[in-house]
């Protein structure tokens, strides 16, 4: 029975892996190298998490920055503009 993990390594393939890993690092150095890769894999994490937020502000900016304009333009468009500066209300008689 072959079942794929990752990268299509068999359990066979894996076994063999870990054991060179075993004989090459000793029981003592396992425990150092597995909290190395969580702490890595922790700051991967975070820092792609900073990168969606900071994404995901940049977007939110830009489309309240959009939505500002349309109204500004939509006010713009709406008011009457002002009397020019040499006209009066008064009508000559």
């Amino acid at each position: 029975m072959h079942i794929a993990l990752l990268f299509d390594i068999s359990g066979g393939e894996l076994m063999v892996v870990l054991l060179f890993v075993l004989l090459f690092f000793g029981s003592k150095g396992i425990p150092d190298i597995a909290r190395t890769l969580g702490r890595t894999m922790r700051q991967v994490r975070d820092a792609s998490n900073e990168v969606q937020r900071e994404i995901q502000k940049g977007a939110s900016d830009v489309t309240r920055t959009m939505q500002d304009q349309r109204r500004t333009s939509i006010e713009r468009a709406t008011t009457p503009p002002p009397p020019s500066p040499g006209a009066s209300d008064e009508t000559p008689q």
